[in-house]
């Protein structure tokens, strides 16, 4: 068994100690006071003893706190003052600051004193207040949103500990309907979607879903979840936390643009097939009813081969059709298709072609598929344009990325050239190039003049949103 501690030890005990400690008698007057409530009060000992202890209570409550220690003297204990309430001390300056007081009796000789210990809780409460505060906006902030904001736990029984009131307006279900059902959220997903609702709501879900959700009025509607997993101590997913974003309408405008595009590349492939059949079938056929009509004219002796040389550029024509039409059944895409872009670009040069051909694809020039398929297209619809038109002995194709990482199509010939202004609605290789363009949001520069060749270039975003 150790020694009791003398007086003197105990006495330096209670003078150190980190929380103020007041002794007071039977009447309420202070007999004794630690160092520490000299700090805390302002107040010197000496102003302290001997003073009734309501000097160190606030005006306001004095009154009440002498009720409050005579009923203390009639049936004293050891307790928190004050349980469940708002505690307040006073200093010497009149400021009032946050506490907590705990209560105790003891007998010296034959008086009973009271002995008050009491903590400054100023530094807990900033903090509690912080917190409130804190929790108040991010409420609040989450009750106006339009996305709806949750949390749901995994363990120990699965469900909701949180929705946001924009629930109930997106979905139409109130946050109470999802906490008192563990089970709706499975429920309200589209059953097409329910593989994807149960990966979403797992401990290992993915970043982003999307998964179309049946409200309570009964329409169907389309939201994109973001989630992240919430991790105990012990590294196990407990819990997940995310946003469910409404994109129906967002949905429904990528699906509409998509449509448009879609009819614009008929269209454009429509006016394509037009300018083929005018600049070849079509005038070859008139110049065959020329020569048609001529043969009337023709005499016997020269009449029947006049006649063979007609029936030569009318199998020709059948020929011409007959490759054209197996070219749009698509016999010579994809799986025919060169590797590489260059590649394919190459092969839309003939063979046969009177114009040389510089073609010049920067080297290792990595393109999303869209991207490619678009750059083909226009590139397509150019060099188609050169070997029609511009009776050029050369000309150079150059794709690269400019300084702004965008594509810059360029296509030059030392042709014929045309007069810019005077190219009328029959053009149907360069409005078709005009078209594309507009449709991909990129911008066309033609520079041409008769006798002096002709420059297109187009440049477009590498990044735009090309897919058809």
């Amino acid at each position: 068994m150790g020694k009791a501690l003398s007086d003197a030890a105990f006495r330096a005990i209670v003078e150190e100690a980190p929380d103020a400690i007041v002794v007071v008698d039977g009447g309420g007057q202070i007999t004794y006071v630690n160092a520490q409530t000299e700090s805390l009060f302002g107040y010197p000992r000496s102003d302290l003893l001997g003073q009734r202890i309501e000097v160190l209570i606030p005006d306001d409550r004095r009154a009440i706190h002498v009720i409050h220690r005579e009923v203390y003297q009639e049936h004293p204990e050891s307790r928190p003052m004050g349980a469940g309430l708002e505690l307040s001390g006073r200093r010497k300056d009149g400021t009032t600051f946050p506490v907590e007081i705990s209560l105790s009796v003891f007998a010296d000789g034959n008086k009973r004193l009271s002995v008050a210990v009491v903590r400054d809780v100023s530094r807990q409460r900033r903090a509690e207040e912080t917190l409130r505060r804190s929790e108040e906006r991010h409420r609040l902030l989450n009750e106006r949103a339009e996305n709806v904001v949750f949390r749901y736990r995994l363990s120990p029984a699965p469900g909701f500990d949180y929705v946001s009131a924009a629930v109930t307006a997106r979905m139409g279900y109130t946050p109470e309907d999802l906490y008192v059902d563990d089970g709706l959220i499975f429920r309200l997903a589209h059953p097409d979607d329910l593989h994807v609702v149960k990966q979403a709501f797992s401990a290992s879900p993915p970043n982003t879903v999307s998964l179309r959700i049946l409200t309570r009025e009964g329409s169907v509607r389309w939201f994109e979840f973001s989630i992240t997993a919430v991790r105990g101590s012990s590294g196990v997913v407990i819990a997940l936390e995310g946003i469910a974003r409404d994109v129906t309408e967002r949905r429904a405008a990528d699906e509409e643009r998509l449509r448009l595009q879609a009819e614009v590349e008929m269209q454009l492939e429509r006016s394509r097939i037009a300018g083929d059949l005018h600049d070849d079938t079509i005038q070859s056929i008139y110049a065959l009813g020329l020569q048609l009509h001529a043969i009337r004219d023709e005499t016997s002796v020269t009449r029947e081969a006049a006649a063979d040389r007609a029936i030569e550029g009318l199998n020709a024509i059948i020929a011409s059709l007959r490759s054209y039409m197996h070219r749009l059944s698509g016999a010579d895409q994809e799986v025919e298709e060169p590797e590489t872009l260059e590649q394919r670009i190459r092969g839309l040069i003939a063979a046969d072609s009177p114009t040389h051909w510089a073609v010049d694809v920067e080297p290792g020039l990595a393109l999303d598929g869209s991207a490619e398929r678009q750059i083909y297209l226009l590139a397509k619809e150019l060099v188609a344009n050169v070997q029609r038109h511009a009776e050029a002995e050369n000309a150079t194709l150059s794709l690269r990325l400019d300084d702004d990482d965008c594509l810059l199509l360029a296509v030059t010939d030392d042709g014929i050239g045309f007069d810019r202004d005077a190219v009328g609605e029959g053009s149907f290789g360069l409005r078709s190039v005009e078209m594309r363009a507009s449709t991909l949001g990129a911008a066309l520069d033609v520079v041409s003049q008769p006798g002096g060749g002709t420059r297109v270039s187009v440049r477009l975003p590498r990044t735009a949103e090309t897919a058809t």
